[in-house]
């Protein structure tokens, strides 16, 4: 039986953060509420469970881009939403086309992204509602 499927993180920053992503170098991120796309081939639920360990510990070993981000102190896991057996570039590309979204940082989390997503990181504007 498949277990494996897409999800979205809710993540709240309170003040400017700066992130490092990987290879991408460090960035600077605003305050405001960011949603992060992400897949697990299997074990779709223990992803997800390491991610809020990871955003309530803030310890933890850094696998992917967003790990940095769930680590630094101020943010904050605001929800975390899962889609078993959806492609993470199809919520992606639904982020991608909501004028609430933008992306903050080219490529983050989307750098083995064979869909040509921008990211899997978007930032919402404020007061504009909720993401699709």
């Amino acid at each position: 039986m498949r277990d494996g499927g897409a999800y979205r993180l809710f993540l709240q920053l309170t003040r400017p953060a700066w992130v490092r992503a990987g290879r991408l170098d460090r960035f600077r991120l605003e305050p405001g509420l960011y949603i992060y796309v992400g897949s697990a081939r299997r074990a779709l639920a223990a992803r997800v469970d390491r991610h809020r360990r990871l955003a309530e510990r803030k310890h933890g070993n850094r696998h992917w881009h967003v790990d940095g981000l769930l680590l630094h102190g101020y943010s904050r896991l605001v929800r975390a939403e899962t889609y078993p057996d959806t492609e993470e570039c199809a919520l992606s590309r639904g982020l991608a086309g909501d004028a609430c979204a933008s992306v903050p940082i080219a490529g983050f989390g989307a750098t083995d992204c064979r869909a040509g997503c921008p990211a899997h990181l978007y930032r919402l504007e404020p007061d504009c509602g909720e993401p699709l």
